[in-house]
């Protein structure tokens, strides 16, 4: 499940690169994103009878949602401008930016292999900007923006893990998301990124599509953390960019450089080296802890 999900959402991101460079907005993206996340997850809901809308923790929830909102924004309008797999790849240091996080916000200690990692990531992330930079401008740090708030998505997620379910965590995502994104439209609709554009049957049944994939291909993560422990998953993650790099390749004609190659081996490596760091942590954790019942 694991494996399709991440096989899956590089799909998500052609088809959003496919709509904004045919001049459908960032902002309309992830406004339809979000709608059709919400109608999809209401009729499980309905039918599993957990349809509620949990008001604890809201500005909580707000802010997980902004932070999830900014992620994608960010990203659809890197995608439009930039190959998928390079911007797939630089938004991969948010592990890396994680484990800062977790740092600064919740004392967490880390050693000093894990800052080299850390610090390994970035200077990949560095390889694989450089050029984009030159072509993109400032663009070419968008990914590291949704990098961030992705980052601080996820570390709010763990907080919920054992409070909301996972399926209402993300239908009331979509619910504060969409209002959202519809009222900054309507707010400035002369923004870059946030215009309306009347889409045709075509675009309209792309919009769809992502809306579906996007919504799946969450769903298949939640399934599969609920079979398996994360730290067991966090590998997986990595094929996105296996399959960023295809659908680039065969759609758009993208061949990544032997620099930027080496940029997202420096990425790859740094998050599977934080990865297993983190997992020979927790396995001590626990053998002290069992030792210490005994």
């Amino acid at each position: 499940m694991m494996c399709g999900a991440m096989l899956l959402l590089p799909v998500l991101d052609c088809i959003a690169k496919i709509l904004g460079e045919g001049g459908i907005s960032s902002g309309q993206i992830v406004l339809f994103r979000f709608v059709l996340q919400v109608l999809l997850l209401f009729p499980i809901l309905v039918i599993t009878n957990r349809l509620k809308f949990n008001y604890e923790y809201l500005g909580l929830q707000i802010v997980r949602a902004l932070a999830m909102g900014i992620t994608t924004f960010c990203f659809f309008i890197a995608v439009k401008h930039m190959p998928l797999a390079d911007s797939i790849s630089i938004f991969f240091v948010e592990p890396m930016i994680l484990t800062l996080l977790s740092v600064i916000l919740l004392g967490e200690v880390i050693r000093l292999r894990r800052v080299v990692a850390i610090v390994i990531g970035f200077a990949g992330a560095l390889i694989v900007i450089r050029p984009q930079f030159a072509s993109v401008g400032v663009i070419a740090f968008l990914p590291l923006i949704a990098a961030f708030c992705f980052a601080v998505y996820m570390l709010i997620t763990r907080y919920f893990s054992d409070k909301i379910t996972p399926l209402q965590l993300q239908f009331q995502m979509g619910i504060i998301i969409s209002p959202i994104t519809a009222l900054l439209m309507l707010a400035f609709p002369d923004t870059e990124g946030l215009h309306f554009v009347n889409p045709n049957w075509k675009e309209y049944q792309l919009l769809f599509l992502l809306g579906l994939v996007g919504a799946l291909g969450h769903l298949l993560i939640v399934f599969a953390t609920t079979k398996a422990p994360a730290n067991l998953l966090a590998p997986f993650q990595y094929l996105e960019i296996v399959g960023a790099t295809i659908l680039g390749f065969m759609i758009f004609d993208n061949i990544p450089s032997n620099f930027t190659f080496f940029g997202i081996s420096l990425i790859v490596a740094s998050g599977i080296y934080l990865w297993y760091r983190e997992n020979r942590v927790d396995q001590v954790n626990r053998t002290e802890i069992s030792n210490f019942k005994r």
